[in-house]
């Protein structure tokens, strides 16, 4: 598969950027894009929700990284609908009408986040969503089912462990030490994912770097893509259990713990959601 212009959506957030960066410092043409256009940071304005913007960008390319995504679990009816459901369908409608090749998508873990702990979990295990995030997760994994099915756009579903959003990247918390996704081995993972043979119509697999105790199978990667993670977030427990950010959450039953905090009916919140937390750091670094 001859890739050599990519768009990555979602590339003004951390995850997003480290993804371009990785796939620029390999050769490739990145059109980074956010909802705010930073020319400074090369990143050209789109709102996933826009379908007519979404056209005009994948012109010309031949493989996405969709990384835009509405995390905060609040209003599911508003934008994380717009952005995670209509957004995704805008993006492989686009994809499909422009002759994309390949699109790799940003899943999460929170697809599957309601199995328990105790469950072996593999790359077609069936999805069981833990959260109104999770829910959307899985509409756009099966989005990427349809659109390879039926244009033969070739589909890799990345189910992210965790990409710790503080300025170290290090995971905070036991359970986050098992699903640490280190920014080496993801920028490692995602251009593997780019250059994955064209044999690959569509695959699930997990974003994870080599945890060990990890609830996620990721042994087989090596042969499939060529993707060998060099880092091991239970190196940083130690970093982990000093930082008090998820405490009474490492020991919840269920994969996904952090979004199963979040009750959609009540719109109430448990202290270890992940926007509280990063409210919270704010704060710290403010003091």
């Amino acid at each position: 598969m001859d890739i050599k212009t990519i768009l990555v959506t979602g590339a003004s957030g951390q995850m997003g950027a480290c993804i371009a960066e990785g796939l620029r410092d390999a050769g490739y043409t990145v059109i980074g894009t956010g909802r705010k256009e930073n020319a400074g940071r090369g990143i050209k304005r789109l709102d996933v929700k826009d379908y007519d913007r979404c056209l005009e960008l994948t012109k010309g390319v031949d493989a996405i990284v969709h990384m835009a995504f509405w995390l905060r679990p609040t209003d599911f009816r508003g934008e994380q609908m717009g952005t995670n459901i209509n957004g995704s369908w805008n993006i492989y409608e686009a994809a499909a009408r422009n002759g994309v090749k390949r699109v790799v998508f940003g899943s999460s873990n929170h697809a599957v986040g309601f199995y328990p702990k105790t469950a072996v979990i593999g790359n077609e295990t069936m999805q069981r969503p833990d959260s109104p995030y999770g829910l959307s997760k899985c509409f756009a994994e099966l989005c990427g089912r349809y659109y390879s099915d039926r244009f033969g756009i070739s589909v890799i579903n990345v189910r992210i462990g965790t990409f710790p959003h503080s300025e170290d990247h290090l995971p905070y918390s036991r359970r986050r030490c098992r699903t640490w996704l280190s920014p080496r081995d993801c920028k490692q993972l995602f251009r593997k994912c780019i250059e994955a043979d064209d044999s690959i119509k569509f695959l699930n697999i997990f974003g994870v770097s080599r945890n060990t105790g990890s609830e996620f199978d990721i042994s087989g990667l090596k042969d499939l893509i060529g993707y060998e993670p060099q880092d091991d977030g239970m190196d940083h427990l130690e970093h982990a259990l000093t930082i008090d950010r998820m405490r009474g959450l490492d020991d919840n039953m269920f994969m996904g713990a952090d979004s199963v905090a979040f009750n959609p009916l009540t719109e109430t919140t448990d202290i270890g959601d992940l926007p509280e937390l990063e409210a919270r750091l704010a704060g710290r670094k403010k003091e």
